[in-house]
């Protein structure tokens, strides 16, 4: 039955329009996948010689094992955002004589055998032939490969319960990243040292091979998990109840945003548009990662009397979920853009119901930022003139680009890999939102006058939220012919 199940899979592949449409998109990728192949076999083969110019006199087997949960930790954030979960259509085989056993286990099988799940092993590899089985044994070598390999087996699989928990428990998935932050925290806090404890599991398996049965239980905890949350919803009405609660508790959550007239209609719709579809969320499932961007500026001293850099941080991070968001504006209702000129109601109060939208953004990701405030006042004023300005100015420079995008997004598609809906445009509006700050921040402040260029940011943030009325009813006269360009372009892209 596994057999056949393979079949078909390979069946439905090559039969795909898509396949055969993309016939040349899947050579360049395949020779890319092939030249990155021979770069990471040469990575692997020089390692060592690398690890041990880096750090003279130090086992480099020891320096890798180091760092192996910081990769595993990393592997697991990148799979989260990038890789989709596996899917097949199981309701066919319903009510055929097949095992819903089988289809699970070959469902949980795809999601572990893959090329791409183990690129990485063309590094280790042939840094466990020239490194580990040198300074230790040839057996020591496998058990460590072994223990990698058990290791990258679970964070696949957590990775995918973790999503598939996002459809039926929210709760879990949040609960699972805020753990993986506390961790990130703890760690750098100095709590305690992940490096350490990644070298004493690593490592210990080198010396006594039993210790490589701490990775087989986790794999084989996490694929359990994944076989009994399948079986367990396996049928299509158990996941639809399920779904079909949440989107009436989500249309009765924001309910009560028609007290405040056709603009508050108009964002309580946006609200269920972010909520209901797989890209839009994966914008807001980013959001809190991105929070912590500033870490890397404002707690190193380089960065500290280089003002420019400062605006730089302070405006993506008040203003990610903006920035994010606003670049495909329109785009994301494009499928549907033409009921949307039919229906009644003006274009200004669909822009600026877009306009709050954003602005809301602004003043939750300002708000949790305010912590930034522990390395020092000055931090503070820089995301405060940076959050003005982005209310201000940037909301509504997203607002005039909205309607340069003549490209539709496919709102059930993830983000992985996924250009659908991008072009010029989405690179253009970054500039102004993102160089304009810095270019006023570093004029004031060469000639020695930074709290000027922080004051006039500020001010111009709040002249343009004081005239945002204004400002949105000159948008819309230019927008009032270039809609039907953009619906005709929404009408005619894939």
């Amino acid at each position: 039955m596994i057999v056949e199940f393979i079949k078909l899979r390979l069946r439905e592949t090559t039969r795909s329009s898509v396949w055969n449409k993309n016939m040349v998109i899947n050579i360049i990728m395949a020779l890319f996948m092939l030249y990155m192949l021979v770069c990471f076999l040469l990575i692997g083969f020089l390692l060592d010689k690398m690890l041990i110019g880096a750090f003279p006199g130090y086992d480099p087997v020891d320096i890798l094992n180091r760092v192996l949960l910081y990769y595993l930790g990393f592997e697991l954030l990148i799979r989260f955002f990038m890789q989709s979960t596996p899917a097949m259509s199981i309701t066919p085989f319903m009510h055929l004589p097949v095992r819903r056993s089988s289809l699970m286990h070959f469902l949980l099988a795809r999601s572990a055998i893959g090329p791409t799940n183990y690129i990485s092993f063309v590094i280790f590899i042939p840094f466990a032939i020239r490194a580990v089985a040198v300074i230790h044994s040839g057996a020591a070598a496998c058990w460590w490969l072994l223990t990698l390999l058990l290791s990258v087996m679970f964070v696949i699989y957590i990775n995918v319960y973790v999503k598939r928990q996002m459809v039926v428990k929210p709760l879990v998935s949040l609960g699972s990243g805020l753990a993986f932050i506390a961790v990130i925290v703890l760690d750098i806090a100095g709590v305690f040292s992940l490096s350490e404890v990644s070298a004493t599991i690593f490592g210990a398996t080198l010396e006594q091979p039993l210790w490589i049965l701490i990775p087989a239980s986790l794999a084989a905890s996490a694929y359990l998990l994944n076989y009994r949350f399948l079986m367990t919803n396996s049928y299509p009405e158990e996941i639809d109840r399920t779904v079909s609660k949440k989107q009436v508790a989500a249309v009765q959550q924001f309910g009560f945003m028609s007290r405040f007239g056709q603009i508050g209609e108009l964002i309580g719709l946006e609200l269920k548009l972010i909520l209901r579809h797989k890209r839009t969320k994966a914008v807001f499932y980013m959001a809190p990662f991105m929070l912590f961007y500033g870490l890397i500026f404002y707690t190193n001293p380089v960065y500290q009397n280089k003002i420019m850099w400062l605006m730089f941080v302070g405006i993506f991070i008040t203003g990610f979920m903006m920035l994010a968001y606003g670049n495909f504006l329109v785009a994301w209702e494009g499928k549907f853009f033409d009921g949307i000129l039919t229906r009644k109601g003006s274009l200004f109060d669909y822009f600026r119901a877009k306009y709050y939208l954003l602005v809301t953004f602004c003043i939750i990701t300002y708000i949790l930022t305010t912590p930034y405030v522990y390395f020092g006042m000055r931090i503070l004023w820089v995301q405060t003139a940076c959050f003005l300005f982005n209310i201000g100015v940037g909301a509504c420079i997203t607002l005039w680009f909205a309607q340069f995008n003549r490209k539709r997004i496919d709102l059930s598609q993830g983000s992985a890999m996924n250009w659908q809906g991008t072009g010029a445009a989405q690179f253009l509006f970054m500039l102004p939102v993102l160089i304009l700050p810095m270019v006023i921040a570093g004029i004031f402040n060469w000639i020695g006058l930074e709290n000027w260029g922080l004051g006039a940011l500020a001010m111009l943030g709040v002249l343009g939220v004081l005239c945002h009325k204004w400002i949105i009813q000159w948008i819309c006269k230019g927008y009032s012919q270039a809609k039907y360009e953009q619906a005709e372009g929404f009408r005619g892209s894939n």
